[in-house]
């Protein structure tokens, strides 16, 4: 049987023009824009604290992986920018960092809860960032050197005990004041060391006595030998549940039957879930964006990626760009009363008034 074709009779020239424009619009075609883009360009992660200690580790890490699954395998390099206990990196990235894809961060967990209770210096909107997802969560733990004595938080209330921090805002200051508004601790903040490490050396050396926040995985990573000899006592946890390394230590929102005190509490410890966010710039090109989602998952399941942090003890429980960002919004969204008594109670006024 001979077929016979009938249609409309169209041109070479108008023909080429269609099929360019069918490829243009195509998915293919879109994926060959992005190779070309990242084909040959270098990102920068953003670190904001410095080279020592767990974001740092956790930061190489992820940017030694993360290219391979971009289009174009782009290289990406590490920038340590601390300050402020990760306000600086924040405002960076917020208000000055190109919104090319280029350049993206790791900041502090409490990046949200500083603006949610009015930190100074905070010129960012939580809301408004691009959250990647999150690289782990673990508690907090508030730890003093062992040969001081004190082994449990009512011990602390005994007695003056020296806890270094870096600045006022941080978690390593704030959590100590939080503890002794709610539960008469004395705890007395030194600030000014320049990164955490140098607070762990100075717990050694006896310039001070403990360090209010000490992330678990952190601690498992660069203190095992410490933990083995005994050198830290435990007092508290924060977080929404305990580590289950550590049933015997006290988890601070149990510590209270208030339930503004309670609130309170699950308020400052909702952020130990995302303890290692990454984030773009706030109107980073769309496409872009979603690219970054998609190899920030691709990463966390990289068999060489998680092969290479079992050997380096990085902490791997990760969370995804949609459970991030609805834990930011879930914070920043917390009730004012709530917000105003955190703010009021992990300051270092109102426990000097205790």
């Amino acid at each position: 049987m001979r077929l016979q074709c009938v249609g409309i009779r169209v041109s070479a020239s108008r023909l080429g023009a269609a099929l360019a424009l069918a490829v243009a619009l195509s998915p293919v075609s879109s994926a060959n824009a992005a190779d070309d883009f990242y084909q040959g360009k270098t990102l920068t992660l953003v670190i904001g604290s410095d080279v020592s200690g767990e974001y740092t580790a956790g930061g190489r890490i992820v940017a030694k992986h993360l290219g391979r699954h971009l289009p174009g395998n782009p290289t990406v390099v590490t920038q340590n920018m601390p300050g402020a206990s990760s306000i600086k990196a924040a405002n960076f990235l917020y208000s000055v960092a190109p919104k090319d894809g280029l350049t993206f961060g790791l900041v502090s967990k409490d990046v949200p809860i500083y603006e949610a209770t009015g930190m100074q210096n905070v010129n960012y909107k939580s809301r408004d960032f691009i959250w990647i997802g999150s690289l782990s969560g673990a508690n907090n733990l508030v730890v003093v050197w062992a040969a001081t004595g004190i082994k449990t938080l009512e011990d602390a209330k005994k007695r003056e005990v020296i806890m270094g921090a870096l600045g006022s805002n941080g978690t390593l200051a704030t959590y100590p004041y939080l503890l002794n508004n709610l539960f008469g601790t004395k705890f007395k903040v030194v600030l000014g060391y320049t990164g955490a490490q140098l607070v762990d050396l100075a717990m050694e050396r006896g310039e001070v006595e403990g360090r209010g926040s000490y992330s678990w995985s952190d601690m498992k990573r660069a203190r095992a030998t410490w933990l083995k000899e005994g050198k830290f006592s435990i007092l508290a946890q924060f977080g929404l549940e305990k580590e289950a390394d550590l049933p015997n230590v006290p988890l601070v929102t149990d510590l209270t039957q208030d339930p503004k005190s309670r609130a309170v509490l699950e308020f400052v410890s909702s952020d130990t879930v995302m303890a290692r966010p990454f984030l773009l710039p706030p109107n980073t090109v769309g496409e872009r964006a979603d690219l970054m989602k998609r190899a920030f998952d691709l990463t966390m399941k990289d068999p060489d990626f998680l092969n290479d942090a079992r050997q380096t003890q990085v902490d791997v429980r990760p969370i995804d760009a949609s459970q991030l960002t609805a834990l930011v919004n879930k914070t920043v969204g917390t009730e004012s009363d709530v917000i105003h008594a955190s703010e009021k109670l992990m300051t270092q006024a109102s426990s000097d008034k205790k």
